[in-house]
């Protein structure tokens, strides 16, 4: 049976992210990292695992846990139990627990996820695009520059995200100025957008986990200012958090009047 490294894997996720590993999780996190490679079809070549190789599945585990369950924190709190400084460490490793956009209202962004969520799981067209005939054309009679497009033959051009088959633009959830509340599992900040970081968005799951790096709090407000280059996000979705969705966040909101 594969033997996890633990000391080898702490020591490797320190020199990556800068955070120490709570030595209870990391047995539960081992337990069930080698009880999947005993039960993989190549077990043979899962018995000599390069230490990066198991520091990388540790990783995956580390990223959908909740910090607060697999981090020892990090950061620290002055007399008046805020913080006012990251830790010396190049970057600080921190999961996000809040995030919204306050440059957008909640009523129109509620509107964009709905739009967007109907679109993506019933094929039902934004309002602001005209309805398609039985043959699938836009029934507006309008000969637009995507009708031209189409017809002169769509496989001509490379693939776009951002419309649909009908070359018609694919709605979108808007970037205003996102807020946030980061945590190392013991202590939250507030942080905000200084300039708009293309890496994050108001969709990201509860839980995900980011490094930042330098940032300037704001004083008197303690608030933490975030550009592009101070932030790298690494993912991850923690299973308890998966109801908490933008969608459900909004509604929320929207009862309690906020």
């Amino acid at each position: 049976m594969t033997m996890i490294d633990r000391a080898g894997v702490t020591a490797g996720i320190k020199r990556k992210y800068g955070v120490s590993i709570r030595p209870q999780w990391l047995e539960k996190c081992v337990a069930h990292v080698e009880a999947e490679l005993a039960n993989a079809s190549n077990a043979s070549d899962a018995h000599n695992l390069h230490l990066e190789v198991q520091t990388r599945l540790v990783i995956e585990q580390l990223l959908n846990s909740d910090i607060g369950e697999s981090c020892i924190p990090a950061l620290t709190v002055d007399n008046n139990n805020q913080v006012n400084r990251l830790p010396g460490t190049p970057y600080t490793f921190l999961q996000v627990q809040e995030i919204m956009d306050v440059g957008i209202s909640k009523h129109a962004m509620w509107e964009a996820v709905r739009e967007k969520e109907d679109f993506e799981q019933r094929g039902i067209r934004p309002s602001y695009l005209p309805a398609l005939d039985e043959d699938g054309d836009d029934s507006s009679g309008v000969f637009t520059a995507n009708t031209q497009a189409n017809t002169q033959g769509s496989a001509a051009h490379a693939p776009n995200d951002d419309v649909d088959a009908n070359g018609d633009r694919k709605p979108k959830i808007p970037h205003g100025m996102l807020k946030l509340v980061l945590t190392d599992g013991r202590t939250r900040i507030s942080a905000f957008e200084l300039t708009p970081i293309p890496q994050l968005n108001v969709g990201l799951p509860i839980g995900t986990k980011v490094l930042v790096k330098g940032g300037q709090f704001m004083q008197p407000t303690g608030l933490l200012s975030l550009d592009a280059d101070g932030v790298q996000l690494l993912g991850g979705a923690p299973a308890q958090y998966e109801q908490f969705t933008l969608r459900t966040r909004l509604e929320s909101s929207l009862r309690r009047g906020q």
